[in-house]
This record gives C-alpha cells, sequence and structure tokens, in this order.
C-alpha cells in the first residue's frame, strides 16, 4: 500500500436484536458496568423482557458489536428511550450521536421523544446537542439510590 491510499474506517450498522442476540447484549452491558451513572442488565431474564417490550438494535462498526440502542413506540407520537449504550473503548466516534440520529429519523412526526440518564453521564452533552432539554430530576429513579433527569425532545408547534 502507498502512502497515498487512504484506511477505510468501519461503517456503522444495526441491526433489530432478538433473543439469540442476548449473550452479545449482556456482553456489552458488562463492559460498562463498573460505573455508578448506568445501571446494566447483565441477566437473561432481564434481557427477554427488554426485547419484548422495546424495540432493540445492535450498533456495530464492520462485523464487531459495539453498543446497543434501545426504544419504545409509546404511542405514534411518543418514543421513549429506554436505553443506550456504547462499549467504552468505542466511545467518543460519534456512535450513541448517529445511533440516536437514527431513531430520530424513523419518527420525523413525533411530537415527544424522551429519555432518562444519570445527571454526570458525559453523554447529557450529546443528548441537548440533539436537541434534548432537561425537563425533571428524579432522585432515587431506578431504586439504586441515583438520581436521573428526563430529557425530552419535543416537537415545537409553528405559531399561526
Amino acid at each position: 500500500m502507498n502512502s497515498m491510499e487512504k484506511h477505510e474506517q468501519p461503517t456503522l450498522s444495526t441491526r433489530k436484536a432478538s433473543e439469540a442476540d442476548i449473550a452479545v447484549l449482556i456482553d456489552i452491558e458488562k463492559s460498562v458496568q463498573k460505573t455508578r451513572i448506568y445501571s446494566p442488565m447483565v441477566t437473561e431474564h432481564a434481557w427477554k423482557k427488554e426485547l419484548a417490550e422495546n424495540i432493540v438494535e445492535i450498533l456495530k462498526l464492520g462485523d464487531t458489536p459495539v453498543g446497543s440502542i434501545a426504544y419504545e413506540e409509546k404511542s405514534p407520537d411518543h418514543i421513549y428511550i429506554s436505553g443506550i449504550i456504547v462499549r467504552t473503548e468505542y466511545q467518543g466516534r460519534g456512535i450513541a450521536t448517529n445511533a440516536i440520529k437514527g431513531v430520530l429519523a424513523k419518527y420525523p412526526d413525533a411530537e415527544r421523544i424522551d429519555l432518562v440518564t444519570h445527571p454526570d453521564n458525559p453523554a447529557l452533552k450529546l443528548y441537548e446537542g440533539l436537541g434534548f432539554t432537561v425537563e425533571e430530576r428524579k432522585e432515587n429513579y431506578w431504586g439504586d439510590g441515583e438520581p436521573r433527569l428526563v430529557l425530552a425532545k419535543v416537537k415545537e408547534n409553528p405559531t399561526p
């Protein structure tokens, strides 16, 4: 290879997860479980419930699973992002941003898209950069003793 050739960067892709992917999803969750700002799902039972209640997509760079995003269609106008995670070694590469943009693009007419996160989560800036605003702070939201913020991206109605 000569110096003029550029190295191809693997592209981000997503695919819908199924119960066959539970081991991969647990492995991704375990990669960030030693932090107080995130409560990982590391049991098969928890993932079966998540897959039954939400749309879960595996985030891949090339052939490598690097994260996941889960969301629920609460109504045609309301989408709840129930989880997004990127393995620590792949963070800072725009993966979470692109995954959330993908959800936003799937639901351009949604009146409300919301999520819950820890106030110390570095991704808070990412969410705010995508137009989410903090609506509320709730103490001990998941029963883990940690506070959480409810963020929402609300479609603005044009003024008459």
